[in-house]
């Protein structure tokens, strides 16, 4: 009888583990968008002004400033903060976010969190911090698909902004997630260097005419969509204790960071000092669908592309050119040079990405002008993408079918060469500690780095990962 029993477990646990592989994977591999119909529609004039728009922009590199303009941005809210993340990461990074978030709700600051629902990172120990959150009358808190494993075709429909709105006056984008690689230059595991844009609107009787009236019907969207869940309006009686606790112990943590690194807190940064004037500011975001979604962002990206005449940068940690995403960017459509910007196998922390870019690496190579792939320090998580030194795109989105077709995603566009120069420097200073791919091909930068070695066990993985992963661009 226990062995009938057994079988019958083993046999519905297998039936199970197909239902989802098949739900979850290949489904993917053979369901497409309808067509093209959103790229015959893209039109890049759209995204250029003409004089001087409302909205200014700052590019944030540096890691610790990176953190201080969270920080400095939370602080100094007055109305409402409204945040969308895809992940947070336990550590200091989180606990003072976490502080910071309580400490402004307790001055009446109406706050809004939407996590991704799987890698929110609100379990075991950080429960007691969901619940803090939950317990707070100013805050609340939503998840976008949380995981559901009777639905497995909602596993890849991730949220995957990261952005902060605050007071309809601020809005920060970027690659960053929540965590100490991308703020701390002491933190376990791999330094990540990305980058953030922060925009801030100088005509508050004409929100209208700002990128921030976008930002706020964007994110108004993500929250009230049915797939964005509440799970708790209440916390129960049982949990009470527990949050109360917590709440006091961030609070608390944030007290003695303040003590410890006092430079970081409290004063309101003049961010006039940093920013560029702009045209026109425009915000692309993807359609939020189930299964693969219609590319509206790499629609967009691909029409600037195809019209550039002079010069493309383009800078993303995961370059996987599948032959959907080639259907939209072809580099036989534009006049410009293209130069990429990547990780290296050495960089990359990401096993699966770098294994689906080094199998289309070749082939991107005779369509790109040269390939730089990163031997720096950390890896490089930014994404953006340059084009005639006029045109800048910013935000999330990665070059590879993941953004194009499975995530939410948020990009904006910024017409201006000042800030369009400023950046492309910033990427040539990556450029100059990557290695370039194409021998005796053109480059935009004068030095590049030395090779740095790859550990034979990860030689060895990313080489299985090609083989296994090979059909399953679509899911890269």
């Amino acid at each position: 009888m226990r062995q009938k029993t057994f079988k019958w477990a083993a046999y519905c646990l297998i039936c199970f583990l197909v239902f989802l592989l098949v739900g979850g994977a290949f489904v993917f591999l053979i369901h497409r968008p309808d067509g093209h119909n959103y790229a015959k529609q893209a039109e890049p004039q759209r995204f250029l002004g003409a004089g001087t728009g409302p909205d200014k922009a700052v590019i944030i590199e540096e890691r610790a400033f990176s953190g201080i303009s969270r920080i400095n941005l939370i602080e100094n809210a007055r109305e409402s903060i409204q945040i969308a993340y895809h992940a947070v990461h336990d550590g200091l990074a989180s606990d003072m976010f976490y502080g910071l978030i309580l400490e402004a709700a307790g001055r009446d600051v109406q706050v809004q969190l939407l996590f991704d629902g799987i890698f929110h990172n609100l379990y075991w120990r950080e429960k007691a911090t969901y619940w803090a959150l939950v317990d707070h009358p100013n805050i609340e808190i939503r998840f976008y698909e949380p995981l559901n494993l009777l639905k497995p075709w909602t596993l890849n429909n991730r949220m995957h902004d990261k952005f902060m709105v605050i007071d309809n006056k601020y809005a920060l984008l970027g690659g960053r997630n929540i965590g100490d690689q991308y703020f701390m230059e002491n933190c376990q595991g791999k330094m990540i260097k990305d980058r953030d844009v922060l925009l801030y609107n100088t005509a508050p009787d004409a929100l209208h005419e700002s990128v921030l009236s976008a930002f706020g019907d964007y994110f108004d969207l993500l929250w009230c969509h049915s797939y964005t869940v509440e799970k708790h309006e209440n916390v129960p009686s049982r949990q009470q204790l527990k949050a109360r606790q917590r709440h006091q112990l961030l609070l608390d943590n944030l007290a003695v960071i303040r003590q410890q690194h006092p430079e970081y807190f409290g004063e309101k940064i003049d961010w006039e000092q940093y920013a560029y004037s702009t045209s026109k500011v425009s915000l692309i975001t993807n359609p939020i669908q189930r299964m693969n979604k219609e590319p509206w962002i790499l629609s967009e990206i691909a029409a600037i592309y195809t019209a550039a005449e002079d010069t493309i940068l383009l800078q993303s940690p995961y370059i996987i050119p599948s032959r959907h995403i080639k259907s939209y960017v072809d580099s036989s459509r534009t006049k410009a040079e293209v130069y990429y910007l990547t990780n290296s196998k050495a960089s990359s922390a990401n096993y699966f990405a770098i294994a689906g870019y080094l199998k289309h690496r070749d082939r991107l190579a005779e369509q790109a002008t040269q390939i730089y792939e990163y031997h720096g320090p950390g890896s490089i998580h930014a994404k953006t993408y340059v084009f005639d030194m006029r045109l800048s795109v910013i935000g999330s989105f990665n070059m590879d079918a993941r953004s194009s077709f499975l995530s939410t995603e948020s990009m904006v566009v910024i017409d201006s060469e000042m800030f369009a120069e400023e950046l492309a420097q910033s990427m040539k200073g990556l450029a100059k500690q990557s290695v370039p791919y194409i021998e005796e091909a053109p480059s935009f930068v004068a030095h590049t780095a030395n090779p740095q070695p790859v550990p034979w066990h990860k030689t060895v993985l990313v080489w299985l990962l090609r083989i296994m992963l090979y059909p399953f661009d679509a899911l890269l």
